[in-house]
């Protein structure tokens, strides 16, 4: 009987399951060898800022507040694919926190532009605000990214955030621009002080006082 098989050469057939499987286990594989692209915070083209606002019976004579990073680190890792395994952090030393700066007051404008603020003033926030804040006990506040999801221009955000030691989780709706080489996210998010353990600064009984609630808004370069 003659083979119709090239001499020398023995027949190789595969099942049929394996032929269909080879495919996506190429992709499996190349899909595994992806490395997230890792993004650092640019802070010298980033804002970062706690807006704090003034209560009790004799609010009129204290002044809201603009509190802004000096200093923070940041790193952002994200998948090719995707938004679900995305993660990240950033670190902001209270230490380092800029208060009140005049410019951004008068831009600002309404409220928080209606009386000067004096050096010895911005001294005494710093003073008061760190003592708050526990800062010598817990210098950082630090936030992570848990979770993101959406699509751009809309992404939304599940983040912890520890400060004085205590973490909470946060919900944040984000704007994102992105471009080759820079990725922007700005958003906003309220928080209570006292969700942290702090109790909001206060003096002559409550009668003038610092809201619970203050405002984190954030414009964050990444690249």
């Amino acid at each position: 009987m003659i083979s119709s098989e090239p001499a020398g050469h023995a027949s190789l057939k595969l099942p049929r399951r394996a032929l269909l499987a080879s495919p996506l286990l190429l992709l499996l594989a190349q899909a595994a060898r992806a490395e997230p692209r890792r993004l650092a915070l640019d802070l010298a083209n980033s804002q970062l800022r706690i807006l704090a606002f003034r209560a009790g019976a004799l609010a009129r004579l204290g002044h809201h507040h603009i509190l802004q990073a000096g200093e923070a680190s940041g790193q952002l890792l994200l998948p090719e694919q995707g938004l679900s395994s995305a993660s990240g952090e950033i670190r902001v030393p209270l230490a380092a926190l800029q208060i009140d700066d005049p410019r951004w007051r008068r831009e600002a404008g309404g409220e928080f532009d209606e009386k000067p603020v004096s050096e010895d003033d911005i001294a005494g926030t710093r003073r008061n605000l760190l003592a708050s804040l526990r800062a010598a006990e817990h210098p950082d506040v630090v936030l992570r990214l848990l979770q993101l999801g959406g699509a751009a221009p809309w992404w939304w955000a599940e983040l912890n955030l520890q400060l004085a030691g205590v973490d909470r989780p946060y919900r944040v709706g984000l704007q994102v621009e992105r471009s080759d080489e820079t990725l922007r996210t700005s958003g906003r998010l309220v928080l209570r002080q006292s969700d942290h353990g702090l109790t909001p600064y206060s003096v002559l009984g409550g009668l003038l006082a610092v809201q619970d609630e203050v405002v984190l808004e954030f414009s964050l370069v990444w690249r």
